[in-house]
């Protein structure tokens, strides 16, 4: 499995590199002569903090969350979920790697698929809801960030597949006992199998989803807000970043620039969205980073979102010995 990491860690850099080489080549037809770092107290505290409020907050929420099936799933194994979780959406495509590892850490403390796959759902509708409860004032006094033709592209990408997720959702929640029963007559081979317990896990989920809004309301709602901070502070770092680079933005254009370019970028095909964020990133700030600072922008902006964290995540992975365990049998 370690081998399997380097691979697609290789794989990212490769797309990664790739990016870059098509920035430097067609936006500045050669690579930028110098650029300008601006630090003090105030830009430098502000990275680390809002870098800190981010990973903690983003960490607590799934703690939070687990309270609800089990109290044993700790701080500790929330840390591993989320930081394991990042660096196995970094080496897959659409950023899938995550899932089936983070649903292992569940099981191995005895909470069923269904449920695991209800707070995977529970944290992804938690960070939909950051982003409807934000687009209004984005439309409203940012509406023109949503013009241009390669956003054109990107928003319709987000949106087809997002509404292909949902109605797989609804038709799997609505029509589970008429699917259950549908493949219940179906022939013992491994796809009907497959098919019958995806049914079953389907039952457990949909129970699931009723315990977060009745028993476990308390933590629900706790967790919502943990989310908020979490992504909140995630997007105000970009703003720290643009100071560092020599730039003074408002600060809301910033925070809603880097909230479109994180939904926009969520489900790229690619390891990490290598490719696609980079070229994002450049597509968005453009206008607000100057030209021989966009490039270490990018790169700054990359390497406290996704590279720290997935060092982190490497590191946690690899530190824990049951999880390298589970790697190697899975590999």
């Amino acid at each position: 499995m370690q081998n399997k990491i380097r691979t697609g860690i290789l794989l990212f850099l490769l797309f990664t590199t790739i990016a870059y080489a098509a920035i430097i080549l067609i936006f500045f037809k050669s690579v930028p002569k110098e650029f300008h770092l601006y630090f003090n107290f105030y830009t430098i505290a502000g990275i680390i903090a809002t870098f800190l409020i981010f990973q903690f907050f983003n960490i607590l929420r799934v703690h939070e969350l687990a309270k609800i099936f089990t109290k044993d799933f700790t701080f500790e194994d929330s840390s591993l979920f989320t930081l394991g979780g990042i660096l196995l959406a970094l080496i897959t495509p659409f950023q899938s790697g995550g899932m089936p590892f983070q649903m292992f850490l569940f099981k191995r403390k005895n909470v069923s698929l269904g449920a695991s796959s209800g707070i995977l759902m529970m944290r992804g509708l938690q960070s939909v809801l950051v982003f409807l409860a934000t687009l209004p004032f984005t439309m409203f006094s940012f509406s023109y960030l949503f013009k241009g033709k390669m956003v054109e592209i990107l928003l319709k990408y987000f949106l087809s597949l997002y509404i292909t997720i949902g109605v797989i959702l609804v038709i799997l929640l609505v029509f589970t006992k008429k699917l259950k029963t549908f493949f219940a007559d179906k022939p013992n081979t491994k796809f009907y199998r497959v098919m019958r317990r995806i049914m079953a896990e389907t039952e457990n989920f949909k129970s699931s989803i009723l315990i977060f809004f009745r028993s476990g309301l308390k933590h629900t709602l706790i967790s919502t807000l943990w989310t908020f901070i979490s992504l909140y502070a995630g997007f105000s770092m970009a703003y720290f970043i643009t100071l560092l680079v020599g730039s003074n933005p408002q600060f809301f254009l910033v925070f809603n620039i880097q909230m479109i370019l994180t939904y926009l970028t969520a489900f790229i095909p690619t390891p990490g969205s290598s490719g696609v964020a980079e070229g994002g990133t450049m597509l968005f700030y453009s206008s607000i980073v100057e030209k021989n600072s966009i490039l270490i922008f990018i790169f700054i902006s990359r390497v406290l979102t996704t590279y720290i964290p997935s060092l982190l995540g490497y590191i946690t992975v690899l530190s824990n010995r049951e999880v390298r365990a589970y790697l190697k049998k899975v590999s």
